[in-house]
């Protein structure tokens, strides 16, 4: 079993994931800004993990991309062996600046500082889609996890007419057309979820929970700035495409702050692991 690493320690690595992380440096403080989880939402998911895995509860748990703890924390303040992990030192400073006791760790994700077999079980949530590395960060999270752990993948779906998909089509639609190169998120999600079902032994799809979400396109809009990929762009590409955006959202539903009452869900996919990976 792995020793528990310091409270709160950095392991730097050169990788790949760096340009991404960068953008979440500068963006950590303001991250959870538009994206706090509702009440009972983290609770909900750390229940639905343990109910349907059946993992021991003394088992270690690895959290890769913990950022600044949104449903981290949750498991730290119910006692459980939580690890937390993340390229972005800023992200889990604001992880550390809310729950002083989790065990934080800087690290890349497809280079681990932990023995084989060393986590029951592994959570990868609202991470697949946003990395260009996931090969190295899965390979490594097979190699972690116990034989008969469990990877979880979880994210949240919402309508695929709500406003948020519509206003993300959209945004491609004017980086593409702006000459942008625009990162392919649902392809990443896609061929590692399949790569995951591949090495399991046995998949489950649960619904966590369910939530009453009001959406604008001014919160779009807004959130938007603080995304990691788009925050990237130079400083004059971000101002235009969402100049863009605000004349579109305008024009298609006549004020940026007409209020759209939307169903989301967060998901979860569990994977059973072997040695096969």
């Amino acid at each position: 079993m792995a020793s528990t690493p310091s409270c709160f320690s950095s392991r730097q690595k050169d990788t790949g994931e760096r340009t991404v992380s960068s953008t979440f440096d500068v963006t950590a403080a303001r991250f959870e800004q538009y994206r706090v989880l509702p009440a009972g939402v983290p609770e909900a998911i750390r229940k639905a993990i343990w109910e349907n895995t059946r993992v021991r509860h003394s088992a270690m748990v690895l959290d890769l991309g913990a950022g600044s703890g949104r449903i981290g924390r949750v498991f730290v303040q119910a006692g459980d062996a939580y690890v937390g992990v993340d390229f972005s030192l800023p992200m889990l400073g604001e992880f550390h600046d809310k729950l002083p006791a989790a065990c934080l760790l800087q690290a890349d994700g497809g280079c681990l500082p932990f023995p084989d077999d060393s986590f029951g079980l592994v959570l990868l949530m609202q991470v697949l889609s946003g990395t260009d590395n996931w090969r190295n960060l899965l390979r490594e999270t097979a190699r972690v996890i116990e034989p008969g752990g469990f990877v979880v993948v979880g994210q949240t779906v919402t309508p695929q007419t709500g406003v948020d998909a519509q206003m993300k089509k959209q945004l491609s639609m004017i980086l593409k057309e702006m000459g942008v190169g625009k990162h392919d998120s649902n392809k990443s999600r896609h061929d590692s979820l399949e790569w995951l079902q591949a090495g399991s032994s046995q998949r489950m799809h649960v619904t966590a929970t369910s939530w009453t979400a009001m959406r604008t396109a001014r919160e779009f809009l807004d959130r938007h700035r603080s995304a990691a990929r788009f925050s990237s762009l130079p400083p004059a590409v971000q101002e235009e495409a969402l100049e863009k955006m605000s004349a579109w959202a305008k024009k298609t539903w006549g004020s940026l702050d007409k209020i759209f009452t939307e169903k989301h869900n967060f998901e979860l996919q569990m994977f059973k692991i072997g040695r096969s990976c």
